[in-house]
């Protein structure tokens, strides 16, 4: 499968101006993925599916930008605070950056390993001040380990699946906490 959310020359990026604070959060979270079994015996070898995006992380007050899976489970991977209202049980970040990254765009390509079915979390975080942009654009995500991955990330085995399908991702974007 791929997705991909990229229409025309449209980016999404998190607001650091009034009446933002310190410590808010976006996040854009896609739709749920089912992740199928090969066998009729249930899935013995996760999935691997490859997550990428550009992202462009300019300013003195900038706070972490992450990805993660998402999916409906009673553990975790990663120790992380308990879900908010409303939210499930969830994976630690998959991929986690903070500070000024330079005023230009980088791509970013993460492989992920889903046991069930999951979603995509993208969350950026407010800085202490308004000096700071987070922006991504050009979120995919594929069948199969990450090919051709930046120089800064590391990935171990070629694709699964030679078979990729195209769909398109809805991203919503929710504030959380509220709005202020």
């Amino acid at each position: 499968m791929v997705c991909v959310c990229v229409c025309a020359g449209f980016y999404m990026y998190i607001e650091t101006s009034r009446p933002r604070k310190d410590g808010d959060q976006a996040r854009l979270i896609s739709p749920f993925f089912n992740v199928a079994p090969k066998n009729p015996y249930g899935i013995t070898n996760p999935p691997a599916y490859c997550l990428g995006f550009f992202y462009h992380m300019y300013g003195k007050h900038i706070a972490p930008l992450a990805g993660s899976p998402r999916r409906l489970a009673l553990s975790s991977h990663s120790p992380l605070p308990p879900p908010q209202k409303g939210q499930t049980s969830t994976e630690g970040p998959a991929w986690s950056l903070s500070g000024n990254q330079g005023d230009r765009w980088k791509q970013a390509k993460v492989s992920i390993h889903p046991t069930s079915s999951f979603q995509v979390v993208i969350e950026g975080v407010r800085g202490p001040g308004i000096e700071g942009d987070i922006a991504i654009d050009d979120v995919t995500l594929e069948e199969g380990e990450c090919r051709d991955p930046p120089p800064n990330l590391r990935t171990s085995a070629p694709p699964t699946s030679a078979h990729i399908w195209l769909l398109c991702i809805t991203l919503a974007m929710t504030l959380l906490g509220g709005q202020r």
